[in-house]
């Protein structure tokens, strides 16, 4: 999973020039352009991807984008976990020291996994990353990947 996520961080900075400015002055112009760039790179890789812009925070420059708050979904209307358990996604998710685990809710298996710098929704369909990408975070979204999508850099 790293290499989409390495893919997305060099697409959105060789095409800073199509967004920049209007990412400065906050338009949605920005927002757009950038998904499209993140939406290419995810039908390359076969998943769906997407840049959040939480209200209230304070807007990356094009150097920080698709370094936090991102969408990672392989398979959408997926209920259930296939090939691991919540209990596989507790124990991998130790090394990133979590604060808390609490279940995903609406008819769906997964944890929204609480931790001192943001937050991983992790579902049966893809992830919600809403911390920063760091070396360990990636470890954990690599495993998560291959163990419980299937999906692994060709």
């Amino acid at each position: 999973m790293s290499w989409i996520v390495k893919d997305l961080w060099k697409a959105l900075w060789d095409s800073r020039r199509q967004y920049e400015d209007a990412l400065h002055e906050g338009k949605v112009e920005a927002f757009a352009v950038i998904n499209e760039i993140a939406s290419e790179v995810g039908s390359k890789w076969g998943v769906f991807l997407q840049l959040n812009f939480p209200p209230g925070q304070e807007i990356p420059g094009p150097s920080k984008l698709g370094r936090r708050d991102l969408s990672i979904l392989a398979y959408r209307d997926r209920k259930k976990f296939e090939g691991i358990t919540e209990q596989d996604l507790r124990e991998h998710l130790q090394p990133l020291n979590p604060v808390s685990f609490d279940k995903a809710g609406f008819g769906y298996e997964g944890l929204r996994v609480k931790l001192s710098s943001g937050r991983i929704d992790c579902l049966p369909g893809g992830v919600h990353v809403w911390c920063e990408l760091t070396a360990d975070v990636l470890v954990f979204l690599n495993w998560l990947f291959e163990n419980a999508y299937g999906l692994r850099e060709n």
